[in-house]
Order: C-alpha cells, then structure tokens, then sequence
C-alpha cells in the first residue's frame, strides 16, 4: 500500500504495458526531449461528497502527458494519437477488471475514467506535448483515533 495518491498512480502506471520501456515516467515534470512521459495534478475540490459517518467520495484529476516527436508527416502525428488511444482503452480495461491502483490507508479506489482524448497541448517544429485528463474516484474513511 502506498503512501500517497500520486505515488499510487505512479505504480500503476509503471505497470501499464502501452508505455515504452526505456521511456521516462516523472511527476509534474516534462522535459524538452521526446518519449518522456508526466503525471501531473490538476487543482479540483476533491471531496465529492462527504457522509454522516465522516466517511467521502472523493475525486483526483490528474493529466498524463508525454513528449513525442512531432512533424508535418502525418504518419509520426497520427502514431502519436494511436498510443493515447491504446492507453485509453487500456485504462477502461483496467477500471472494467478493477485492477485499480492500490491507494493509501483508508482510500479505496473506485474508478479511473478518461475526460479527454489525446491531444496536441503545444508544439514545436520537432516536439510536442501530448495529453489526456483523467479522473480517480475514490472513497476516504477517516480513522477514528481514541485518546
């Protein structure tokens, strides 16, 4: 079990099979050369909705990015487009198997769902950033501590 939402989600991608193995996987950090990969977070109100008990749905955004190379070809563009389309799908496989990462104490992921399909964010003549947002949901209990 891990310590934090982020380094859940990162665990969980490394398990991801679409990503290139000799590809780097960072947290909110992209850099300029290509087939870099990003987890980033996306400032939300994450709690959803909070229950009597203290218990909450609660909610992570959070965008996965990469640098890929990038041209006027539209073979290297659409190839491109093709990998965040697997990585979509590979997501919903995922959330359908509930093989869901493995959060925190007292966090129970419920479903990672895909809000936007890959796309272009910025570009270069030889680079660009690709992207997609993703939601997490998930329930949080609070520990009742006596003392």
């Amino acid at each position: 079990m891990e310590t934090s939402i982020i380094k859940s989600l990162f665990k969980w991608f490394c398990d991801c099979e679409i990503l290139e193995a000799d590809s780097e996987l960072n947290v909110d950090y992209l850099g300029e050369d290509a087939e870099q990969y990003s987890i980033e977070t996306v400032p939300c109100k994450a709690v959803v909705k909070s229950y009597i008990d203290g218990s909450a749905k609660c909610q992570y955004l959070f965008i996965f990015a990469s640098r890929e190379c990038y041209s006027q070809e539209n073979g290297i563009n659409m190839a491109n487009l093709e990998f965040y389309e697997r990585l979509e799908d590979w997501i919903a496989e995922q959330n359908i198997n509930r093989k869901l990462p493995k959060l925190p104490a007292g966090c129970t992921a419920q479903s990672i769902k895909v809000l936007s399909s890959g796309y272009v964010m910025n570009n270069d003549t030889k680079t660009a950033r690709y992207q997609i947002q993703c939601r997490l949901e998930y329930t949080k209990n609070l520990e009742v501590k006596n003392g």
